[in-house]
């Protein structure tokens, strides 16, 4: 596995354990719920590293997916989970602070709710809901691409 690879997979596993357990926003009570959910996150079919934009290959979101992506995100997984929960997994042409900036005014003008999330200092994350759809946003910068770009998943499911 390529340090692109650990630096991308585990962040993005953090972030979905969060949500895979409900879409609720609540948060794991232990280190141990913690590491077996981020084990089977990276199991369940999570991509554990991205391409950068021009290599990434595209691949279709379904008509069920309404959560937005920022402009110029390629998709390159796309995944079910029980629940009724929708996984996309993309990578973005921009910085990651860009894209948080994107992520904000996108949400809101799509008439979602950003709630409880955290920035970091090349990564972010945020809970949503509205329009009966509930989910979670995390975003990575990729400082191995040139130029930089951007991890992107999003997990959904109806309210």
């Amino acid at each position: 596995m390529t340090s692109r690879s650990l630096r991308t997979a585990l962040p993005c596993a953090l972030l979905l354990a969060a949500v895979l357990s409900g879409c609720d926003g609540s948060t794991g009570s232990s280190e141990t719920d913690v590491d077996a959910a981020s084990r089977a996150t990276v199991q369940s079919g999570t991509p554990k590293s991205v391409d950068c934009p021009p290599s990434a290959k595209a691949v279709d979101v379904p008509s069920s997916f309404t959560a937005p992506l920022p402009a110029g995100t390629v998709v390159v997984a796309v995944g079910t989970r029980s629940g009724g929960r929708t996984v996309v997994t993309g990578v973005v042409p921009k910085a990651e602070a860009e894209v948080l900036t994107d992520l904000q005014r996108v949400y809101k003008s799509a008439g979602l709710t950003l709630t409880e999330g955290e920035t970091e200092e090349r990564d972010a994350e945020s809970n949503f809901t509205g329009n009966g759809i509930v989910g979670r946003w995390g975003i990575r910068q990729l400082s191995d691409c040139s130029p930089v770009a951007t991890r992107i998943d999003v997990i959904i499911k109806k309210d």
